[in-house]
């Protein structure tokens, strides 16, 4: 006899752009799971009710995605230590009734600049934008020894995130004007810089945070957005001869991660990121 089908999903607004459903449906079929992973549009003022049904339906696990990584966390019954340090959530687990609030997009990141033979240790990085994702990354650079600066159209929000890292980790965070000129100031001295905003994202995939007037071709240019996966922000740099790496792998791993979290498996990265790219090209 089938089991009864396990419930997960992504939470966002808007969110028919995810390809969160598309990944870890193969990898439930590779693993002969009777589970599904849908989408859902939820606006912020529906999130409390929406998880109160999640509650009294079979759900086992859902993703958080823009622009509910911070505000879905009044609803949740508690956070991980990693969660409770960002102040942001990207993964629920159900469990015993409670809804569990995790964070794995920092970490996600991390092994998506690994992979692409960057060292976060020691680096000098430059991250732009200061919302829930950005928030994650932000922290865990910084917990892995690299040196920080924010910039972010809205000053006072990156203010009071170099803030949190000074009062929470002991470590300063120099915070950039976002202009170009301030950042082009702050190139040369940058090895690395991450758009960690939703600017290029399917549909408006001819924006970009910033020209490529401010780009030197010693950066390593990291995009989150993986929908496209060349992104206008990594076309401009891959022109001028920056290296460059897409969303992708920052996707899969936060993904994985989330599995891990739910089911304590190892997850099929190979599998995941064959699906995503499929279906992006």
């Amino acid at each position: 006899m089938m089991k009864e089908n396990k419930l997960f999903g992504v939470v966002g607004h808007p969110i028919r752009h995810s390809l969160s459903p598309v990944m870890h449906n193969a990898v439930f079929k590779k693993l002969g799971l009777n589970y599904s992973y849908s989408a859902f549009d939820i606006e912020k003022n529906d999130l409390d009710v929406f998880l109160k049904r999640c509650r009294e339906m079979n759900f086992l696990g859902l993703n958080v995605t823009v622009p509910h990584k911070v505000d879905i966390i009044r609803y949740l019954d508690d956070l991980d230590e990693n969660a409770r340090l960002i102040n942001a959530v990207n993964t629920i687990k159900f469990e015993d009734n409670m809804l569990l609030g995790y964070n794995t997009d920092g970490l996600g990141c991390v092994r998506a600049l690994e992979e692409g033979g960057e060292r976060i240790g020691g680096k000098r990085i430059l991250i732009l934008g200061a919302g829930g994702a950005a928030r994650a990354i932000v922290f865990q650079c910084a917990l892995e020894g690299a040196e920080i600066a924010i910039s972010n159209r809205t000053m006072d929000r990156a203010m009071r995130l170099a803030r949190e890292i000074r009062e929470k980790l002991n470590k300063r965070v120099l915070v950039v004007n976002f202009s170009e000129s301030s950042i082009r100031d702050i190139i040369p001295t940058t090895d690395i810089l991450i758009n960690a905003t939703s600017v290029g994202m399917y549909p408006k995939i001819h924006r970009s945070p910033v020209s490529s007037d401010v780009l030197n071709p010693k950066l390593t240019v990291m995009d989150i957005v993986y929908n496209p996966i060349e992104t206008q922000f990594l076309r401009n740099a891959k022109r001028i001869g920056c290296k460059t790496i897409d969303g992708v792998g920052m996707f899969v791993h936060q993904g994985a991660e989330s599995l891990r979290i739910w089911l304590d498996i190892k997850p099929p990265i190979d599998l995941m990121r064959k699906v995503v790219v499929e279906k992006l090209v």
